[in-house]
């Protein structure tokens, strides 16, 4: 086994989230993410550095918010092969879009930046129907006081 190091940078922007890291792993399969079955390596505080165990084949670790945005506000790192230890580091970026979502230092190939196109689009269905949802319930409940209190004598 090897040792792999994350160390998430203080940022203001989700300062108060805990990231969850996972790291690819088909036999364990706790969770899947973005089609990938994985399994959690353990969290991350603001400012945190933590080292984890991994296996010596490449493999996609992924940082994450929660289990529930975990298709929109992802992000992972393709760790190669190797016996050499990994040391990853990042910050969570402002894009209430992606959830403000965890981007790893350096991680800008093709295929990341296709992966955060694709994240930020749901994200941003994801916002504008939360926005909507907010505007008719909010709309209802002023317009359902609003008649009482003209109807009442």
């Amino acid at each position: 086994m090897r040792k792999l190091t994350l160390q998430r940078k203080k940022s203001f922007v989700g300062c108060l989230a805990t990231m969850k890291i996972y790291v690819e792993d088909a036999a364990a399969g706790e969770l899947v993410i973005g089609g990938v079955p994985c399994r959690k390596l353990g969290t991350l505080k603001n400012g945190e550095k933590k080292t984890f165990e991994i296996g010596f084949e490449t493999v996609k670790v992924f940082a994450i918010a929660d289990s529930l945005s975990k298709d929109y506000c992802n992000e992972y790192y393709q760790v190669p092969a190797g016996e050499e230890d990994v040391f990853l580091s990042g910050a969570n970026k402002f894009n209430p879009a992606s959830g403000n979502a965890f981007q790893f230092d350096g991680n800008d190939s093709a295929q990341i930046l296709q992966n955060r196109n694709k994240n930020t689009k749901k994200g941003l269905v994801v916002l504008i129907s939360a926005i909507v949802v907010g505007v008719v319930v909010g709309g209802a409940i002023g317009a359902g006081l609003v008649k009482n209190m003209f109807s009442s004598p």
